[in-house]
């Protein structure tokens, strides 16, 4: 993950409605980041008073060697601290 990548600022609530899934598997209600929800919890719970949430995303060139990434990350204090991937090719 590298500071290039950062596009946007959004907020905990926007990125869950932004993600969320039905699947029957799941259960009868849409659920912030499906099979990856477990994960998408530890990621937030790491976030501390003052850090910031990012979306990213890898450069072009990156998607068009089916390299491409692109996700989530929480900035703290101007560095990134960790990041979750919703997006590959």
């Amino acid at each position: 993950m590298l500071k290039e990548w950062l596009q946007e600022k959004t907020t905990l609530e926007q990125a869950e409605k932004g993600h969320l899934v039905e699947d029957e598997r799941l259960g009868p209600n849409p659920v912030p980041f499906g099979f990856l929800y477990g994960g998408w919890v530890r990621f937030k719970g790491q976030m501390k008073q003052g850090d910031e949430l990012w979306k990213f995303s890898s450069p072009p060139e990156s998607w068009r060697l089916l390299a491409g990434r692109a996700g989530l990350c929480i900035v703290r204090g101007g560095e990134i601290v960790d990041s979750i991937v919703t997006l590959m090719n």
